[in-house]
Order: structure tokens, then C-alpha cells, then sequence
């Protein structure tokens, strides 16, 4: 049986974007006296691990509920440095520890790789050309996965789920994302 590895972050307490709402996990019910638990969860949609839609970025582009489910499911290389144009030569899902990419990587790779993910907060942050990074490969269709959680994943190829809630019409959707070490 293949090992399975989460890769995703864990709410409430994740890491948050400079400026986004902090996600919140509240009790309205409780087994005792209610006869269930629920729990209320409030959030945005790019709190811990999470995909961007083209919408994030571009007006009037796809939402969160119209990324190809099969973009999000497959191999995938998981490598330690920013080459992420040599990755791309190989497989069409990236995943990038420790690292980030710049505009001109972004149109190396746009078209030939299906997605690309990162445990950094959101590409391009580190280059300081986040909206040109997105806008790139967000128009290329290329799925972004921002906010994994990578620390104990070592370099090599793996198969990673990672969907997305159907969320109609959003700009971005959490995800459980997973490796799977066959």
C-alpha cells in the first residue's frame, strides 16, 4: 500500500497572507445539551493550503468550480530548489519546497505544466511580481497550489490529490492535498 503524506495545512491555526481574514473554527452546538456537535467555520478562500482560480486574478475568468478535476490529480515532481523550468521538462505537476518563481520562469513554464505548487503563502511574493507571476499562469490555465506544508517531504516524484471544494463562481478554494509514496 502506497504511503500516504499530507501536505496540508492544518486550520484554524495556519499561516495567514499579510491582510487576509484569520481563519475562525466556532462551537454552536455541543453533544451535551444540543444533542450534536457543530462547528462554524469562517474563512477565506486562500487561507492555509489552497488553490487560486483564474478568477483571483483575472475579471470575468473561471471560478474555483471550473478547475479540471484531472489537473489536480496525477504524478508530480517535488523538488528542494527554483528550478522549476527543469521540473517542467519532465512532468506536469511541480510542487517547489523552499522556493519561488519569477515572471520569467512563469512564461517558461506556462502551457507545459498543468500545475504548480508551492509552501510559501503565494508565488511571486519573494520576486516582488506576485500579480505578474499569476496573471501569467493563471492565463496559461495552470493551477496554483499555495500553502503546503512540505517540511518533512523529501525531493522525488510522488502522486498528488489535491482537489478543490466546488465552490461556484470563487476565486480560490481550500484543498486537503495529499502525496502518495508507491
Amino acid at each position: 500500500m502506497a504511503e500516504i503524506i499530507d501536505i496540508s495545512a492544518s486550520l484554524p491555526d495556519c499561516r495567514v497572507y499579510p491582510g487576509d481574514p484569520v481563519p475562525r473554527l466556532k462551537k454552536v452546538l455541543f453533544a451535551d445539551k444540543d444533542g450534536c456537535n457543530l462547528t462554524e467555520l469562517s474563512m477565506c478562500t486562500h487561507n492555509g493550503t489552497h488553490v487560486d482560480a483564474p478568477l483571483h486574478f483575472i475579471d470575468g475568468a473561471a471560478g474555483a468550480d471550473e478547475i479540471p478535476l484531472d489537473k489536480c490529480i496525477g504524478e508530480c515532481v517535488v523538488t528542494e530548489n527554483d528550478d522549476a523550468e527543469k521540473a517542467a521538462e519532465t512532468c506536469t505537476r511541480i510542487i517547489i519546497k523552499n522556493g519561488d518563481i519569477t515572471a520569467r520562469q512563469a512564461e517558461h513554464i506556462a502551457g507545459r505544466v498543468d500545475l504548480i505548487g508551492t509552501d510559501g503563502l503565494s508565488f511571486g511574493a519573494r520576486t516582488d511580481e506576485q500579480e505578474a507571476v499569476h496573471k501569467i499562469l493563471l492565463s496559461a490555465g495552470v493551477v496554483l497550489l499555495e500553502g503546503l506544508v512540505l517540511d518533512n517531504v523529501k525531493c522525488g516524484r510522488y502522486k498528488l490529490i489535491a482537489l478543490p471544494l466546488k465552490l461556484k463562481g470563487s476565486d480560490g478554494s481550500p484543498v486537503r492535498a495529499v502525496l502518495l509514496n508507491e
